[in-house]
């Protein structure tokens, strides 16, 4: 296992449990924001790199001391600045921890006394706080615009020797204060900055860096990678017959760059290469040519009285064809102007960029008629898509992923689709993978781990983890890799399949809303299993007639499970006949099958039990058989 010299930050989320227990929606809103407005970007700038996510915390690794108390005090000003605000008027924030130590590096995790100091440390920070270990103290004092106020040796839980502690002194400290607070230098500190310089090239070597925004990347290198394909954003046309709407065309088109920039599966061209094109070398192939890119998109914006309309259109460069379009109306004041510009640019990333929108319509469709052995690893990463209830798709992704994983280990999406293709053949029970379920699902959760260790980054790494945790019971661990995928992700649709699992596992209303703003931006690419989930909710909340309205918008006539729903809200809401002709009609989908057969199924995703008994009684109200499952608990929390 290597070993190496490095600065350790922790920070964590001030009161987040009870933060989360108040407002949900609101907490993730807020830790999404302070991502990306304030904590990704100080990291980028100080040179770290993002180890990984829990939930209300993070671990950050520097090779230099003064870049990691540099950043600390960075994000800790600028929150005291700017900090996302909450709906009870409060604001998130942070306690920090720094430690300079020895750590151990497995599949790009950390490991050691070096990361568990910095976090014990982190516990001892004031909210809004920096503290640091005295190593870090003698690196740091002198070079960084802060002081130290030295907090004395503290006993720290699993650390075998007291740790002397320094408060970071963010606002400085009267010069009596800071003479007497000042350690002297010792003598091994040079041979330490040696070893910290030394740690930065080996980093700089070992890890790749990812950009923190579509416009500051290396574009010659990235699209030399066997990436996913590359969008130029040409700037949007202002058709209105005043100048006064030009501001908001360019807004618009540079809003969708950094929006489409940051879905991993798309590499965007910055703004400054696309502005560059003159008025004879607009056209796609032209546009190919000089940047490579395999898709344009091109649009307008125009206005009339307080209307405004804004259309999109993306074009195929190999053929020049117009492969989609959109339109967006909206009713534009001096007031809502920013508002509406959000709207727009939410709306169209989310039809171009998620797993469900129109580019991975696309490559998907042409993935399926290519042989597997002709597949390009991302192109077998999308064989996934509305195609895993067929059996011949899944044959197909099982010889692709396999491929995959076996000539590229360091491929992060080989890795994800292992995952989900263990996971799809636990759930459906299809056997195309060997061994026993519990097999197959460690099988998933090491993938999964895997997948989230070779790209921190991702999204659908985390989810994917989330998913082998909830069926493995641990809803802890489901909800905090969830969240994790919540505050890293852009891809709405990835938010919606968030929002389905957490309706079934008891996270009603955040996962209501997570499925409702899924939904609103881009209907079209619904998946039908949403409208069943917030069936599901309405039900459990007793509103009966929307449960049933909002069944009917994604009702699976020939899929027992959906039937399901359907029984249990007809026999609450009436009348009998059509809960009895619905009975029947799951009869004859699924002979024979049982009250027990629903309440397993339940409780193998970890839905709670008081959530499981409505629907019991419900099934029980139409004289639907029992069969033997073990007593549900109205007080049961999953």
């Amino acid at each position: 296992m290597q070993r190496r010299l490095a600065a350790i930050m922790a920070a964590d989320v001030v009161g987040y449990s009870s933060l989360m227990g108040s407002d949900e929606t609101g907490v993730l809103s807020a830790l999404k924001t302070l991502r990306i407005e304030i904590f990704d970007p100080a990291i980028a700038r100080h040179h770290g790199r993002l180890v990984k996510l829990m939930g209300d915390g993070a671990l950050v690794e520097f090779a230099s001391v003064v870049d990691a108390v540099n950043c600390g005090v960075e994000i800790q000003r600028a929150m005291t600045e700017a900090a996302p605000g909450l709906a009870n008027g409060s604001r998130l924030q942070l306690r920090i921890g720094i430690n300079l130590g020895d750590v151990m590096i497995a599949d790009g995790d950390l490991y050691g006394d070096g990361v568990n100091v910095a976090s014990r440390i982190e516990g001892l920070a004031d909210p809004g706080g920096v503290a640091v270990s005295e190593s870090v103290a003698q690196q740091a004092m002198a070079k960084v615009d802060a002081e130290f106020e030295d907090l004395g040796p503290k006993t720290l839980k699993n650390i075998a020797e007291p740790v002397r502690v320094f408060r970071v002194m963010l606002d400085g400290a009267p010069a009596s204060e800071q003479r007497s607070n000042k350690l002297p230098l010792m003598t091994g500190a040079s041979v330490l900055v040696c070893l910290g310089v030394a740690s930065l090239i080996a980093w700089w070597i070992s890890f790749d860096h990812e950009p923190s925004d579509a416009m500051t990347f290396d574009e010659a290198a990235l699209l030399s990678e066997p990436t996913g394909p590359t969008v130029a954003v040409l700037p949007f046309q202002n058709l209105s017959n005043t100048d006064a709407r030009d501001l908001l065309a360019v807004g618009i088109g540079e809003d969708i760059i950094v929006e489409l920039g940051s879905y991993q599966d798309l590499n965007v061209l910055s703004r400054q290469s696309t502005h560059s094109v003159g008025p004879g070398e607009s056209d796609p192939s032209s546009i190919r040519q000089k940047f490579g890119a395999d898709y344009v998109l091109e649009g307008s914006v125009r206005q009339v009285a307080d209307r405004l309309r804004v259309t999109a259109r993306l074009i195929d460069t190999t053929s020049g064809h117009q492969v989609w379009s959109g339109a967006y109306d909206e009713s534009l004041t001096t007031s809502n102007i920013l508002d509406v510009q959000l709207s727009i640019t939410e709306k169209v990333a989310s039809a171009l960029g998620d797993a469900g929108g129109a580019i991975k319509r696309i490559h998907a469709g042409h993935a399926r008629a290519k042989p597997p052995e002709l597949l390009s690893s991302y192109e077998c990463s999308l064989l996934r898509v509305g195609f895993l209830n067929r059996r011949d798709m899944q044959e197909r992704v099982r010889g692709c992923i396999v491929r995959v994983v076996e000539d590229e280990p360091e491929y992060w999406r080989g890795w994800a689709q292992l995952a989900e293709a263990l996971l799809t053949d636990v759930k459906l029970f299809t056997g195309l993978y060997p061994g026993a379920q519990d097999q197959k699902i460690q099988r998933a959760e090491e993938a999964a781990r895997n997948a989230v260790s070779l790209n921190p980054y991702s999204a659908r790494a985390h989810f994917l983890l989330a998913l082998v945790l909830q069926i493995q019971r641990d809803l802890e661990g489901f909800f905090s890799s969830a969240e994790t995928a919540l505050a890293l992700g852009t891809d709405r649709y990835l938010q919606g399949q968030i929002g389905y699992e957490f309706i079934w596992s008891g996270r009603l209303d955040l996962g209501a809303a997570l499925v409702e703003n899924a939904i609103a931006l881009d209907p079209n690419a619904a998946d039908p299993n949403w409208y069943q989930a917030l069936a599901e909710y309405h039900f459990l909340n007793g509103d009966y007639e929307t449960a049933l309205k909002t069944y009917r918008k994604g009702a699976q006539p020939d899929v027992w499970w959906s039937v399901s729903i359907e029984v249990a809200i007809l026999a609450e809401l009436g009348p009998r006949d059509a809960a009895i002709s619905a009975r029947d009609r799951l009869y004859k989908i699924r002979p024979g099958i049982k009250i027990a057969d629903i309440v397993w199924m339940y409780r193998r995703f970890a839905r709670p039990d008081q959530h499981i008994l409505p629907f019991v009684e419900a099934y029980k109200a139409v004289d639907m058989p029992e069969g033997r499952f073990a007593p549900l608990r109205e007080d049961s929390a999953g």
